[in-house]
């Protein structure tokens, strides 16, 4: 446990500082990043019900680029001067957050 936190110290730090840095840029960044993560975490929430371990990871995997895919157009339509922050921030956010670590149970069904 503690060197996942220890390895999650670095990524945390530089999403944080993305965050701040868009937020600078256009403070609508602010909410299109919480509305990002409070959505991927909802989808990852609703794929813990699934029972089969096979159809959540790939209901996961589909749902969360879906989510990146919509807004990364959102948020080169409406704020294309934080685009490229918006970018890296999703993209950090999506690579470092594993949905295994929001799960309740802990082991798979086979």
């Amino acid at each position: 446990m503690k060197n996942t936190i220890q390895k999650l110290n670095p990524i945390f730090l530089l999403n944080t500082t993305v965050f701040i840095i868009g937020t600078v840029a256009n403070i609508y960044f602010a909410l299109l990043a919480a509305g990002y993560i409070v959505t991927i975490l909802l989808a990852y929430l609703v794929g813990n019900k699934i029972k089969d371990y096979v159809v959540k990871i790939g209901y996961i995997w589909v749902t969360k680029w879906s989510i990146f895919v919509a807004f990364l157009i959102l948020s080169g339509i409406y704020l294309p001067d934080v685009f490229l922050y918006s970018l890296t921030m999703f993209i950090i956010f999506n690579l470092s957050v594993n949905p295994s670590t929001i799960t309740f149970k802990k082991e798979a069904q086979l």
